[in-house]
């Protein structure tokens, strides 16, 4: 008996032998699973065949910096129908990471559009590190994975990007440099008349935009978490997938959700330039893009002596850098712009603010009289999410309760910024187990992460960060 149950374990538990395959030319698979060693090219993949299959590329990841274009070993999965022609949704594979492709996902089915034919589950991909494992998962209409050849597509992503750099640069008025003063006062002094009168936002008890901010219908919109002064993120933001444009034509709204200032990076948490030269640049933004570009009031959009980060006092170092070197009249105008700014965002498609919702029932009425309800500002700026380490935070009944306020469905996604979970990634989604409750964080020198409207659905993409400040001085 022993000798039968070595020999039905040796067949069991035999290590699965997988062909391994240099793509030289297509290959088919039906209900097969190759290794495709990993080489750096890109490569075509066509669900199903014909008039009736999707074609997907795999390829790496476009960069400007060729360091960081030689380093990498990220591949994008994209539709190339949609991809080079509009703002759209990708998937990064990462070594280590793997993806079941099928119309069983309705992310995928908003990325992609694939045809009715394509299975529910229908081809697996793992980057291993060192290869690709495809399997396909139907041998009925099968997958074809072949080399992409020679094209001129990364050229054109990158001549796009180099472009929106260019025309970035000319949007700021130059180098991205620290504004001469007189320049930044009437660049300040023009952003606050523009929040004097922002349409999207209803009127409070003054008369004035009160705090909350309504999205206008029609543009799609682009939410950036906490960004910490990283000035690359933000042009990183800003020349991927077609966003520049769609600012440019006016079918985009960008959404910051505060926190742009002061660095979050180990031994640079008390410098300050840095944080100048990004208020600098939304400023430029906001008088280009009045009506599209959106900022929301964080905890550190203040010059408050408790703002800090690991015993570096932010605020007061940020108050100084400012009378520094731009003057009381400079650190004036900054406080009216932070009392000016919105707390939270409603739209068809989502909620946000920059903490977390507040512990009691927050109506309409209430978020646009923001202005005399200072518990109500410092939840929504300081909120956390209940934590074994934040026993006092935010839970799943106090979300419900904050969609109840804001009129808006029970499953409306909310997202919120301020709230990292950890620090190898920059999105989280469903945190707390509470449905439809997200957090982002876009202030990692190693990825940035947004929300961006597709087909109707709020969805993160991620993109590996890279140095662009000097490449766009260089241009």
């Amino acid at each position: 008996m022993s000798a039968l149950f070595e020999r039905l374990r040796s067949v069991f538990l035999a290590p699965k032998v997988v062909d391994e395959v240099e793509l030289i030319q297509e290959v088919h698979l039906m209900g097969d699973e190759i290794r495709v060693p990993f080489n750096g090219l890109p490569m075509r993949l066509i669900m199903g065949r014909g008039r009736q299959g999707k074609t997907l590329w795999l390829c790496p990841d476009f960069f400007l910096d060729p360091d960081v274009s030689r380093d990498n070993e990220d591949y994008i999965l994209f539709d190339p129908d949609h991809f080079f022609k509009e703002a759209t949704g990708f998937f990064r594979l990462e070594p280590g990471d793997s993806l079941v492709l099928g119309r069983e996902s309705e992310e995928q089915q908003r990325f992609f559009h694939f045809p009715r034919n394509i299975a529910r589950r229908h081809l697996t991909i793992a980057h291993t590190g060192d290869a690709f494992v495809f399997k396909d998962l139907t041998a009925e209409s099968g997958t074809y994975i072949g080399p992409l050849g020679e094209s001129m597509e990364e050229e054109k992503v990158i001549s796009q990007r180099v472009g929106r750099l260019a025309r970035l640069r000319e949007i700021y008025g130059g180098p991205i440099a620290l504004l001469p003063t007189a320049e930044a006062m009437a660049t300040l002094n023009s952003v606050n008349e523009i929040l004097k009168m922002e349409a999207s936002r209803p009127v409070d008890d003054r008369g004035m935009p009160g705090g909350l901010l309504n999205l206008p219908v029609g543009l799609a919109p682009l939410v950036v978490g906490d960004l910490h002064s990283q000035v690359d993120n933000l042009l990183k933001i800003l020349t991927e997938n077609h966003f520049l444009e769609g600012l440019e034509q006016g079918t985009l709204c960008l959404i910051l959700l505060g926190d742009a200032v002061h660095s979050e990076v180990d031994g640079q948490m008390g410098e300050m330039e840095s944080s100048l030269l990004m208020m600098d640049f939304i400023f430029r933004l906001k008088i280009r893009f009045p009506s599209q570009v959106f900022y929301v009031r964080g905890n550190h959009d203040s010059f408050s002596e408790e703002v800090g980060k690991a015993g570096v006092p932010q605020g007061i170092l940020w108050e100084r850098e400012i009378r520094k070197r731009r003057g009381e009249a400079y650190k004036e105008a900054m406080d009216l712009f932070y009392e000016s700014l919105p707390y939270c965002v409603r739209s068809d498609n989502f909620i946000a603010c920059h903490a977390g919702p507040p512990k009691a029932k927050a109506t309409e009425e209430l978020l646009i009289n923001m202005y005399k309800y200072p518990g109500l500002v410092r939840e929504l700026t300081w909120n956390r999410l209940r934590r074994p380490n934040y026993p006092a935070g935010y839970t799943r009944l106090d979300v419900v309760r904050f969609r109840k306020g804001l009129e808006v469905a029970p499953n409306t996604p909310f997202i919120v910024a301020h709230n990292p979970i950890s620090r190898d990634v920059s999105v989280w989604m469903d945190v707390g187990k509470i449905v439809n409750h997200h957090i982002i964080f876009s202030g990692m020198t190693d990825q940035v992460s947004v929300f961006f409207l597709i087909k109707g659905q709020i969805s993160p993409l991620v993109y590996k960060t890279e140095p662009l400040c000097g490449l766009l001085n260089r241009l």
